[in-house]
């Protein structure tokens, strides 16, 4: 077995969760029909497989990877690749949770009409959704895939040699960018003329994510910028 298809297992498995979600709460008095269903699994599914394909091409280039996947098929010690990752990782995701609850506790309420606030809420994706896909598919999407792409362009684009740290935090940022900008087609299902204020404070609460995560996958492998998704969902989930 290869990396690429252990990423590919656990990035699809993620896209299957999807078929737990109850897309059903967006558009009350509609059902969902199973093909259906699985036919809004075809997109992620293939932008899965893309970014996959992406980050394995390119990643090691920059010096960027999955060094506990690594060390486990190559059967070195993964336990001192876990001992550098999980500190950081944790605490990374104990500060998103943080974040996530004042943006849904605090910010939301303060900036959201009540009609939209409750259509917001009443869509309650399940946990084992926000880590499968959260944690693992979007991070293979976003830092795996986009930000090895731009980090990797931006590094042609000013030659060769070892990449710049500044390169690194401009492929950071345009991934957090566009993770960010993901969000916003499933706030405008929910409120066709959504408040600036309420645009703003999606954005900025998946864009500041975006940079821990994209900062943890720079510095410690992918899988700490996994486990640090999934773990702030599993202590948001434990503080709601």
């Amino acid at each position: 077995m290869k990396r690429w298809h252990i990423l590919l297992i656990i990035g699809l498995t993620g896209v299957a969760s999807l078929l737990l979600a109850t897309f059903e709460q967006l558009i009350p008095g509609q059902q969902a029909s199973l093909a259906m269903r699985l036919l809004i699994l075809v997109q992620p599914a293939i932008l899965t497989v893309t970014a996959v394909a992406t980050g394995q091409a390119l990643a090691a280039k920059l010096g960027l990877g999955a060094p506990l996947i690594d060390s486990w098929l190559q059967g070195d010690n993964t336990r001192a690749v876990l001992r550098r990752q999980l500190p950081p990782a944790l605490a990374a995701g104990i500060a998103v949770a943080v974040l996530m609850i004042i943006y849904s506790s605090v910010i939301l309420p303060l900036i959201t009409d009540a009609a939209t606030l409750a259509k917001m809420t009443r869509f309650d994706v399940p946990l084992a959704t926000r880590i499968l896909y959260g944690g693992i598919t979007e991070e293979l999407l976003t830092r795996w895939g986009l930000m090895s792409f731009f980090a990797w362009a931006l590094w042609r684009m000013t030659g060769s040699g070892e990449i710049r740290s500044s390169l690194v935090w401009a492929a950071i940022i345009i991934a957090a960018a566009l993770f960010a900008a993901g969000h916003l087609p499933f706030l405008f299902t929910i409120a066709a003329q959504p408040q600036p204020a309420l645009v703003l404070a999606v954005l900025l609460g998946n864009f500041i994510p975006g940079l821990i995560f994209g900062w943890l996958f720079w510095r410690r492998g992918l899988e700490a910028a996994i486990l640090s998704h999934g773990f702030a969902h599993c202590v948001n989930a434990l503080a709601a």
